[in-house]
């Protein structure tokens, strides 16, 4: 879908006004065309020209006038949600979701498979099943742009990759995800890890939109992290950055099965739900993985809060320690655990950061993710719709996006 719009640069240069007057209409919900030139620092005609073409594309569309001013009423512009949609999968430990998203989005159609390890076989036929469900009349709806893919801490991280069965693991090495799925269903692909594609979705659509820098911390089995500066997602130069579980932190006072590692503990030994599944273990309760937890939460609430303390305080160390080095305007918190602990999570956080404030080291805001579980499932998605608006800011292809990894 090639867009024309004349007298505003080079096709980089329309692409990056695009997208940047795209991101101010979906933060604003609807607005007009000087509403838009004004937020944007764009000429008039400028984002006249731009305006027509997204509105000729299907992108955006006329929802009504704005009436009882002087003169002529003004036009107001909205995201056309079914102006593109984007196919995102999620690869996780134990789940595969596959879900069609609009421009704006929402989840249109979703399929869920739990319990199950990630097959690849299993995960390439899931796909092709979403998308025969997602258009039960055979025919592909000519918006679908293209398949995100998220991959979770186990799959994308070599070293941590013993967690899975080393059948599945010697699959996915034999084959080419993003190959096989462009080849297959004639798509464009897009792989990256699942905290970086929830942090491009938290920053579009969810708690990232008031801000152009921040730091996302995702408590999952692993603790993980995305920085967002500058609204650039920030890999760093080896596809280490926010690599946060590596933060020494202090021991933990909580009951252990052995002795403390000899060289200490790190941000990802305490701040995990690895290091609660353990804790509930060692205390008699049988878990084997992430989804056994909601059941053994409700039963062990003093075990959990003990937990929870000793999370929030590495947290604390741990992030003061990245205050020191980045200047973010927000921290924001996801995880799998339900909203109520999470939300504890963060109000301790900011109480105890603010407490430890010191010359010299701003505490920002610490915000509940806003998409929460389906922040990577949206993110992944986001992915093929970013490079179908803006082709110079698309994520290259699973084999140029991932960082080299050393053998396990």
């Amino acid at each position: 879908m090639a867009r024309q719009a004349r007298g505003v640069g080079t096709a980089g240069d329309r692409h990056s006004k695009e997208q940047l007057l795209l991101g101010h209409l979906r933060r604003a919900g609807e607005a007009t065309r000087k509403q838009l030139a004004q937020a944007a620092d764009l000429p008039m005609q400028t984002t006249a020209d731009i305006i027509a073409a997204l509105e000729a594309d299907g992108l955006v569309y006329r929802r009504s006038k704005r009436l009882g001013q002087v003169g002529q009423p003004s036009i107001l512009y909205a995201i056309a949600p079914g102006g593109v949609f984007g196919l995102g999968l999620h690869v996780g430990g134990q789940c595969q979701e596959l879900a069609l998203v609009d421009f704006n989005g929402r989840i249109a159609g979703r399929l869920r498979e739990d319990g199950k390890l990630p097959d690849f076989d299993a995960v390439m036929a899931l796909v092709a099943r979403g998308l025969d469900a997602f258009q039960p009349d055979g025919a592909r709806p000519r918006r679908i742009c293209g398949i995100g893919v998220s991959l979770s801490h186990d799959l994308w991280y070599r070293p941590q990759r013993h967690r899975l069965p080393d059948a599945v693991l010697a699959a996915w090495d034999a084959h080419s995800l993003s190959d096989e799925m462009r080849a297959r269903f004639s798509l464009p692909v897009f792989v990256e890890n699942d905290t970086r594609v929830a942090a491009v979705a938290e920053y579009l659509l969810g708690a990232g939109r008031d801000y152009r820098n921040f730091l996302l911390v995702s408590i999952g089995p692993h603790i993980s992290g995305a920085l967002v500066l500058g609204g650039n997602l920030e890999t760093g130069s080896h596809g280490n950055a926010a690599a946060l579980g590596a933060i020494p932190v202090g021991p933990s006072r909580l009951a252990r099965a052995q002795e403390p590692a000899p060289d200490g503990e790190f941000l990802g030994d305490r701040a995990s739900l690895s290091r609660l599944m353990r804790h509930l273990q060692l205390h008699g309760f049988t878990i084997h993985a992430v989804s056994d937890l909601p059941e053994a939460i409700d039963q062990a609430r003093g075990l959990v809060q003990d937990w929870l303390e000793d999370c929030v305080a590495a947290l604390v160390e741990g992030l003061t320690a990245c205050f020191a080095v980045i200047d973010v305007e927000a921290v924001v918190i996801d995880s799998l655990l339900p909203s109520y602990l999470v939300l504890e999570i963060v109000e301790k956080l900011q109480q105890r950061l603010k407490r430890g404030e010191r010359f010299g080291l701003t505490i920002p805001a610490i915000r509940l993710s806003e998409l929460a579980a389906d922040a990577s499932l949206i993110g992944s998605a986001v992915l093929p719709i970013t490079a179908h608006v803006s082709p110079r800011a698309a994520p290259a292809d699973d084999a140029q996006t991932r960082p080299k990894r050393p053998k396990a």
